[in-house]
């Protein structure tokens, strides 16, 4: 039991070198199998005491290593904690916000490139002095902020916007690098301003002055500057101005060449020359007190066209006025003024309404109410304004009462009448209403007496002359100022004439067949029957003035075979006496001629040959007679052909012929002149058979030449007094 613990205490010791332990391990092993060398276990175990020093020592260590693991920990969770991005909410942030939301909310913005949001970062970290504690966090943030805003400074001064520039460059916070560069930056753009503002105001000046030269020499002096904006863009600027100033000026002159004569259209042109010069010139100033005073003169007669009514030369003057800015507002006035009194004219172009005459007033109205009352022609707009009201209001009182007139029948335009009347004397509309009551009153007059014409229609297709006479009896009915009067006394006449044809045509056909069978005088006697005012007294003239012409040559052709005879030689005696004979023959006697008192001058002026009469025309029909046809019209009948009026020469006796010579020393012989034509009992004269005319031939010696010779006609001297005696017989009897 001893050496056993002796073992133990060597293996605590053991303890302290791996091989010491090993060996132990042997022996203990030895002792659990049971083996024979191995001792038992003795029943109690006394441990021996821990020596204190190595317990304290453990310890030690123990807790200096929880210490530093707690504290690796506690420091990785502060730093996790301070560079983790706060959760704040950057469309409320406040003043009262922490610095490091705030840091975040300007980081989140500057990363969409805006200038603003650039801008407003560096507002806010220029507030963080050195001694911030996210001072050196965000100094990199500053810095190139700093960069980007004084990139965006230059871009602006290129645009000539030097003082954006400079208030950009200004909110570069002190704090940050590129703080002197900026500053420095600043000083040369303003120096360098100045220089370009001296020269561009130099040139300037001289555009004013029209010192091209000047100007042009500017234009070098920019292109020296270091300044991209005055070296390349305000020399572009510069070189553009001088030519637009040299083409205005020669559009000024141009101007004011065309309009010195005056007149409209040389004024228009004017303002049509000086409105092609660029606004942002010089010239353009100039030009304004010519262009004022040649646009009022054209607003005058436009004013003038306006008030006479003629609208469309009135807007063609506002249009050319309106080329002129400073007239352009009146100029536009004017043309709303006249194109409302076009609509408003319209409105009264009929007699009859519709809904697009409203629609125009309504619309003319709208075109007024547009000018404003510091205008020139507020009172004009004001005045037709209030006119077009009372139109307006009329207007549609009349499209009511039209629209119930549409109907058309009696109750509906009486209702019609008393809507129309309502409109008051006194308004411009009146007369347009009365139209329409007295068209409506006499569309009544035709709804009453259109039965009455009817009627007689029906009674006039018979065409018997019992049924035309009561058919003019039932159409005169309809009194006189009725809206169907005209019409019915239209076809009273043509049924007058249609009854006078079938009384007169009986005595016109016999006196055909009595002229057909050579019986003219008493053909003639007929024919004059027929009274002059009826419708066939024109073709009846005509026949008679033919059968008369008929009866006057065949008493020419007897004369001229008279006179013939009296021509021929005497030497044959015979052959005249038989050529007298010839002509005694017996002809129609004078009184069946007719009498020259005879109603009409066509007895002596007869119808053109192959004149053929039109027919009797129809009645001029306003309104369509009700009926199954139209009354037929007869057809025309041939006139006779009618001759010129012969020489009549039984209208005087006939002379004796001239005497013949006596021959010497012999008695001549007497001649047997023609006895004279008694005058007849008719009006018309009676033609006897002359009696034969005995011419012995001439005997006797030469007459001595102291005696007075007697003249011996010619046979050519003869015939020419005869017919100068037929001229005269002519004459009388009216040819």
């Amino acid at each position: 039991m001893a050496g056993m613990a002796k073992k133990w205490w060597f293996a605590p010791q053991a303890n302290n070198s791996v091989s010491e332990t090993v060996q132990v391990l042997p022996d203990l092993a030895g002792l659990i199998e049971g083996s024979d060398a191995a001792a038992p276990f003795p029943d109690t175990i006394l441990y021996p005491p821990t020596p204190s020093g190595n317990r304290s020592w453990r310890w030690l260590l123990i807790a200096f290593a929880s210490c530093c693991t707690a504290g690796s920990v506690a420091i990785g969770a502060f730093l996790w904690l301070i560079n983790l991005p706060p959760n704040a909410d950057c469309s409320q942030l406040s003043t009262l916000s922490s610095d490091r939301a705030q840091l975040y909310c300007a980081q989140s913005a500057a990363e969409s490139g805006e200038l603003q949001d650039l801008v407003a970062g560096l507002d806010l970290l220029g507030q963080w002095t050195p001694e911030h504690p996210l001072h050196r966090e965000v100094q990199p943030l500053v810095d190139q902020w700093s960069e980007a805003a004084l990139t965006a400074a230059r871009e602006k001064l290129a645009e000539n916007d030097l003082t954006g520039a400079i208030a950009l460059v200004k909110r570069i916070p002190s704090t940050s690098p590129t703080y002197e560069v900026a500053q420095a930056a600043i000083a040369a753009w303003q120096q360098e301003w100045n220089q370009g503002d001296a020269i561009f105001a130099k040139a300037q000046t001289a555009l004013k002055q029209k010192d091209w030269a000047t100007a042009s020499e500017q234009i070098s002096a920019l292109s020296q500057l270091d300044n991209g904006f005055w070296q390349v863009q305000q020399v572009q600027t510069l070189s553009q101005q001088i030519r637009q100033e040299k083409q205005a000026q020669r559009l000024l002159a141009q101007a004011k060449t065309l309009a010195s004569p005056g007149g409209i259209e040389r004024l228009s042109g004017a303002l049509r020359a000086t409105s092609q010069i660029d606004p942002s010139t010089y010239t353009w100033q100039e030009a304004q007190p010519f262009m004022d005073s040649w646009s009022d003169l054209l607003l005058s007669v436009a004013t003038d066209k306006w008030y006479a009514a003629q609208l469309d030369e009135a807007i063609t003057l506002g249009q050319r006025i309106a080329l002129n800015p400073n007239r352009a507002q009146v100029a536009q006035e004017l043309i709303w003024l006249s194109q409302a009194r076009k609509l408003a004219l319209k409105s009264v172009s009929d007699w009859r309404t519709s809904p697009q005459q409203i629609m125009g007033l309504y619309r003319a109205m709208l075109l007024v109410n547009q000018i404003a009352p510091e205008s020139r022609f507020y009172p004009q707009a004001q005045s037709s304004l209030a006119s077009w009201k009372v139109h307006l209001q009329d207007l549609g009182q009349i499209q009511i009462a039209q629209t119930i007139g549409s109907f058309a029948n009696r109750d509906a335009l009486e209702v019609a009448i008393a809507k129309a009347a309502v409109v008051p004397a006194d308004h411009p509309r009146r007369q347009q209403a009365q139209t329409l009551i007295s068209h409506w009153s006499r569309e009544i007059q035709r709804i009453e007496d259109r039965p009455f014409l009817k009627q007689a229609h029906q009674l006039a297709q018979t065409k018997t002359l019992t049924n035309l006479q009561r058919a003019i009896a039932t159409a005169s009915e309809i009194r006189l100022g009725r809206a169907l009067r005209q019409e019915a006394q239209s076809w009273i006449y043509v049924w007058n004439n249609q009854s006078q044809v079938l009384e007169d045509q009986p005595i016109l056909n016999r006196a055909q067949a009595l002229a057909s069978q050579g019986n003219l005088p008493e053909a003639i006697a007929e024919a004059s029957l027929i009274k002059p005012d009826r419708a066939l007294s024109g073709e009846a003239r005509s026949a008679i003035a033919t059968w008369n012409a008929r009866i006057r040559e065949a008493e020419l052709a007897r004369l001229r075979a008279r006179q013939e005879a009296l021509a021929q030689p005497i030497s044959a005696p015979n052959a005249a006496e038989a050529a007298i004979e010839t002509a005694a023959e017996p002809l129609a006697p004078a009184s069946t001629l007719a009498p020259e008192t005879a109603p009409e001058p066509l007895w002596s002026k007869p119808a053109p040959a192959n004149t053929v009469p039109t027919a009797e025309p129809l009645p001029y029909r306003i309104e369509t007679v009700p009926g199954d046809a139209l009354p037929p019209v007869a057809p025309p009948r041939l006139q006779p052909q009618a001759v010129p009026g012969p020489i009549n020469p039984t209208s005087r006796p006939l002379s004796a012929p001239p005497t013949l010579p006596e021959p010497i020393n012999a008695e001549p012989p007497v001649l047997n002149t023609p006895r004279a034509v008694p005058a007849p009992a008719v009006p018309a004269p009676d033609l006897s058979t002359p009696a034969p005319i005995d011419i012995p031939p001439p005997t006797g010696a030469a007459p001595s030449d102291n005696e007075p010779q007697a003249f011996t006609p010619e046979p050519n001297q003869f015939i020419l007094a005869s017919v100068h005696i037929a001229s005269a017989g002519s004459l009388y009897a009216g040819w």
